[in-house]
């Protein structure tokens, strides 16, 4: 089941590595994929033009066997309809690394690999250890001239999930917080990657997602009450096995 011509290319790409590796063996199916998408809503404070919502996504991944293991995110939007119009926002792709050469978790905003990927999230984990949830990828949504409304229903947001090692699970939630002032520069956010308070140079409790370097700017709305909690309040756990095949899985609920 393919969504689309990234992941196709993605499979091409790595049947492509493996074989000139002489990994791949006839018979054996080495690509995994999997789309997912939950569903949930925004609380009731309006959020006005000039500020911005600063998406974030987290997974904890299941099934890690062996180091190093690759996720790729991509052909991830978000939709919503609010003041009779309707928003899609396309949200940067991702490459997730799991090794047990990474010391320090990191996260940059780059030129991805495969190249079909664009810029998107570069983020690099610890193969075991880490506590909490990992970022999965983010974007900021300038606020239009006509503002939010509270109270917006049925936010969604849809990704796809491949890689090349089987027996994979994605457990993923998503989260949406207002800022009064952000930059058009997403490294120059301070980006923490990990919950852990210990494995990235960020040492402390916040989420993972939270824009360090512009937490001052917080301020309620979207699924976050501001204060400190700079990422919002998550919404339902979404889980994708992936699949030779490909699997797809919906997940509706409010933000909890």
């Amino acid at each position: 089941m393919r969504t689309g011509r990234a992941p196709l290319i993605l499979a091409l790409w790595f049947l492509a590595v493996l074989s000139f590796s002489g990994l791949a063996r006839a018979g054996e199916t080495y690509y995994q994929e999997c789309t997912s998408t939950i569903s949930g809503n925004f609380n009731g404070t309006a959020i006005p033009a000039g500020d911005y919502v600063w998406f974030t996504a987290v997974l904890s991944l299941k099934g890690l066997s062996s180091s190093p293991t690759p996720l790729y995110v991509s052909q991830s939007t978000i939709t919503f309809t609010a003041n009779d119009t309707t928003y899609t926002i396309t949200v940067p792709d991702s490459t997730i690394a799991f090794s047990s050469r990474t010391t320090l978790a990191s996260t940059d905003f780059t030129q991805l690999k495969p190249s079909v990927l664009g810029e998107g999230w570069d983020t690099n984990l610890q193969f075991s250890g880490l506590a909490g949830n990992d970022l999965l990828t983010a974007v900021t949504f300038p606020v239009p001239s006509e503002g939010l409304p509270g109270g917006i229903q049925n936010v969604t947001w849809q990704a796809t999930f491949s890689s090349i090692v089987s027996g994979l699970t994605v457990n993923w939630q998503w989260a949406a917080a207002a800022y009064t002032s952000f930059s058009a520069d997403y490294n120059a956010l301070g980006v923490k990657p990990v919950d852990d308070n210990k494995a990235s140079q960020y040492q402390n409790s916040d989420h993972a997602g939270t824009p360090e370097d512009y937490k001052d700017f917080v301020t309620g709305g979207a699924t976050g009450g501001g204060g400190s909690n700079f990422t919002g309040s998550y919404s339902a756990t979404g889980s994708c096995a992936l699949t030779p095949d490909g699997s797809s899985s919906v997940t509706r609920g409010g933000s909890s």
